[in-house]
């Protein structure tokens, strides 16, 4: 029983002094004396449920058991996403009644303050980072002020609610209003120097860029730019003076800065150190950096609230690191962006331990980022200017180099003049003497020009003769028109002559027309020409025979006879289509050689195809054979022979060969048009393939369509 009572009165005075601990902290507020930090002196509650309690159920006496005696010189919490209270007693023993309640933090969202006097709330304010400016009373600084209404010898308690998805960090003092003015004041002139030192280096740097035409001046002003709007967003100077009453802007915009920094640094520092030209991994790893820059933007807003900072940092450590590499690889300009990167990170991480706990919060904390921002806009201006420097006395040693070189060849030249002079009089006796010559050789070419002049006019006088020989004997183009309903012959030799010929002769009842294709082009091609159309002729007046095949495999005797291949070895010939047409019967009779009849009606093709041998070429007869065909006549079917020159012509594109599928294409494409019409499209198409690749005819051409 003793052992209870001794339990219960422990536990009882253990509550006493908790309680008594708890309240014991009142700030007194003396004349002419601030109170610049109350760290020590707060209480807080953590509702980590976050149960959204109201202020009276904060201020009951329920409560009292849950607060927290703060024992550092700050309060910092950390992040921590769920609100946070806070509790200090006031006690006026001043003869004053004009103080603030001064939190100098600006990147906290929501405040919530309460001020409570004898029992009953008399006034609450709300502000924070996401509400206009103008919710933020009568003093606006970068921070947040709060008058506190207290008469000399008054009591009051204030209440704090914060929440924010920045570190909690709460700097809380409770100044007069002329200190806190003066504290603004000295905070604008700070500020004031930092932007300033910004300024200057950006028009200094935009004048030397005007200067020398150095692109990496661009890039770095550009930089420093987008630093300034970053600084100039998260001390509140454009929440102040740009953008008042959208708060959300300030966010939005400041981390926009903040990306088109990391993407201007990384631009310039790929230009800066030539990374594309000397080190390509690093060169595509920035790029890889800007591409990740660029969407850590959506993001940030999207999915992952830490996007933006992290890439941020990675940034950051990669262009130090960048650096580093770069000078231990030669690179003597990296010396000074190495330093410049190494104080813009120790201000980065002062922040960043400050942010976390482990570093207090202080005047080098709290501008750690400025300091070495300013420190790492001054060295890269620094190294810009050392760079160029470096750049001028390399070009400066280069200019001696080239001058000794020119001096040291100006003398080389001059011996190797008088040497060439000496030996130019030399050359000059030498010169007379074959000028003397020349005009003999010139007479003589003279005499032998004007007699290839006149072998030259000769021979294309009996080239002209041959080709009318040979227009002769080809058929006559109206007797073709006058036998066929509609028809056309694209005739078009390589040379004067051709090797190409087309042949029309009718007996009796019978009509042989054909198209052939001999060996070579021009002269020898024209003379082959002559004697398949000679043979081919006497074969049909002479024979009653009107089997195409029969009348092809006679002309293939006659050219080996006729040319004693058997005996000589030659293998001239032709590749031939022949077809026998007969009216009465409504038929034709075909059989080729190598060569085919090909008929098209309503864009169906049909093609016959020849032998698989030639005409002469071989020497010998045995088991060469000729195949006829028997195909109905139909008034709406169009028919068409040709020899290889057409499809063998290269051009296009690819400067390839026409090929005969494209030709059978052109054909079945227009085979319904009147077949002038036709031969115009024919005409204009190899012209055309001709002209895109600038290749001239290669052989002989020879197409011809009809319809019966």
């Amino acid at each position: 029983m003793a052992t209870s009572y001794i339990k219960f009165f422990a536990v009882f005075f253990l509550s006493i002094i908790t309680l008594s601990s708890t309240f014991s902290q009142t700030i007194i507020l003396k004349d002419n004396k601030s109170i610049p930090n109350l760290g020590s002196s707060l209480s807080y509650f953590i509702d980590s449920e976050n149960k959204e309690y109201t202020i009276e159920e904060i201020d009951s006496k329920n409560f009292d058991s849950k607060w927290t005696k703060n024992s550092s010189e700050h309060l910092n919490l950390g992040y921590l996403s769920v609100p946070v209270w806070l509790k200090v007693e006031i006690e006026n023993k001043s003869s004053s009644k004009d103080w603030q309640f001064v939190l100098d933090m600006p990147f906290t969202d929501s405040i919530d303050f309460y001020l409570e006097k004898e029992g009953n709330l008399i006034s609450h304010s709300q502000t924070g980072w996401l509400f206009p400016y103008h919710s933020r009373g009568k003093i606006k600084n970068k921070g947040f002020n709060f008058p506190l209404q207290i008469s000399p010898n008054e009591n009051i308690i204030c209440y704090l609610r914060v929440r924010s998805n920045y570190p909690i960090l709460l700097p809380i003092s409770v100044l007069t209003t002329d200190q806190t003015h003066q504290e603004g004041k000295d905070s604008h002139i700070g500020h004031g120097i930092y932007f300033g030192i910004l300024l200057v280096m950006m028009l200094y740097n935009l004048v030397i860029f005007f200067i020398i035409r150095d692109t990496n001046y661009l890039y770095y002003i550009l930089t420093i730019i987008f630093t300034f709007l970053v600084f100039a967003g998260v001390s509140g100077y454009l929440f102040k003076y740009i953008y008042p009453n959208f708060a959300e802007a300030n966010v939005y915009f400041t981390r926009a800065a903040m990306v088109a920094t990391v993407i201007a640094g990384s631009i310039f520092t790929i230009n800066f150190l030539q990374l594309k030209e000397n080190f390509k991994w690093l060169y595509k790893l920035f790029l890889v950096i800007i591409f990740l820059a660029f969407i850590s933007y959506p993001i940030n807003y999207i999915i992952w609230k830490g996007a933006i900072n992290t890439i941020t940092k990675l940034s950051s450590t990669t262009l130090l690191i960048t650096g580093i590499y770069c000078w231990v690889k030669g690179n003597q300009s990296a010396r000074f962006f190495v330093l410049a990167w190494s104080a813009y990170l120790i201000g980065g991480l002062m922040i960043t331990l400050r942010n976390s706990g482990t570093l207090p919060i202080n005047f080098f904390t709290n501008h750690g980022a400025h300091i070495g921002s300013a420190l790492e806009v001054i060295l890269i201006s620094i190294a810009l200017a050392d760079k160029y420097r470096s750049i001028r006395k390399e070009r400066n040693l280069a200019t001696r180099k080239a001058l000794s070189l020119e001096r040291e060849s100006k003398e080389e030249l001059e011996v190797k003049v008088k040497e060439r002079t000496q030996k130019l009089n030399e050359s000059n006796e030498e010169l007379a003497q074959i000028n003397e010559e020349l005009s003999i050789t010139i007479e003589t070419v003279g005499k032998q020009k004007t007699e290839i002049e006149s072998k030259g006019l000769a021979l294309t006088n009996s080239l002209n003769y041959a080709k009318r020989i040979q227009e002769a004997i080809l058929p006559s183009q109206n007797e073709i028109s006058a036998y066929f309903k509609d028809s056309f012959t694209f005739y078009l030799p390589k040379d004067v002559v051709s090797g190409d010929f087309y042949f029309f002769l009718k007996k009796g009842n019978y009509t042989f027309l054909a198209v052939a294709d001999c060996t070579g082009h021009g002269v020898p091609g024209s003379l082959m020409a002559m004697i398949g159309i000679n043979l081919l002729r006497e074969i049909i007046t002479e024979n009653d025979s009107t089997s195409p095949a029969q009348i092809l495999m006679n002309l293939h005797q006659e050219v080996v006879k006729t040319l004693k291949q058997q005996e000589t070895g030659n293998r001239d010939g032709m590749d031939i289509s022949l077809c026998v047409i007969n009216k009465s019967e409504s038929k034709i009779y075909f059989s080729g050689a190598k060569n085919p009849l090909i008929s098209i009606k309503n864009e169906e093709v049909i093609e016959y195809k020849g032998s698989r041998f030639s005409i002469g070429g071989s020497l010998k007869t045995e088991g060469i054979n000729f195949k006829d065909e028997i195909i109905e006549i139909d008034n709406q079917t169009s028919y068409y022979m040709y020899s290889d020159g057409y499809q063998d012509q290269f051009g296009g594109e690819r400067n390839k060969k026409f090929m005969r599928k494209n030709l059978k294409a052109l054909l079945q494409k227009n085979h319904k048009l009147p077949f002038q019409e036709q031969k115009e499209i024919v005409d204009k198409t190899l012209f055309e393939w001709k002209d895109i690749a600038q290749t001239s005819q290669i052989d002989d051409i020879l197409v011809m369509g009809f319809k019966i």
